[in-house]
C-alpha cells in the first residue's frame, strides 16, 4: 500500500496564525490593519499565508526563518540514502 505524503498547510485560520506567531487573536487582527494583511478565501472567512508569517517573523527577529530538520538525524539519512541510490543508478 502506497502512503501519502502528509499535506503542509499554506494558509491558517486567525487562531491558528495567532498561536503560530505566539500572540493573541486580537493581536493578530491588529497586526492586519497595518503589517500583516490577511486575505478572504470565501466571504468572510480571513487567512494568513504561512510564508508571510514567517516574513513578519524575520522582519522582527532581524534572522531568516529557516525550514531546518526538526531532527539532525533525518538530513543525515536522507543524504545516505541519495549516496546508496546514486551507488545503486551507476
Amino acid at each position: 500500500m502506497q502512503t501519502l505524503a502528509p499535506i503542509t498547510r499554506k494558509v491558517l485560520r486567525a487562531r491558528d496564525a495567532a498561536e503560530y506567531l505566539g500572540i493573541s487573536v486580537s493581536a493578530l487582527r491588529n497586526l492586519a490593519q497595518t503589517r500583516l494583511p490577511a486575505f478572504s478565501v470565501t466571504t468572510g472567512r480571513k487567512v494568513w499565508l504561512v510564508s508571510d508569517l514567517d516574513n513578519y517573523l524575520s522582519q522582527c527577529s532581524g534572522r531568516a526563518i529557516t525550514a531546518a530538520p526538526a531532527n539532525p538525524w533525518d538530513k543525515i539519512l536522507a543524504d545516505r540514502q541519495a549516496q546508496v541510490s546514486q551507488n545503486l543508478s551507476g
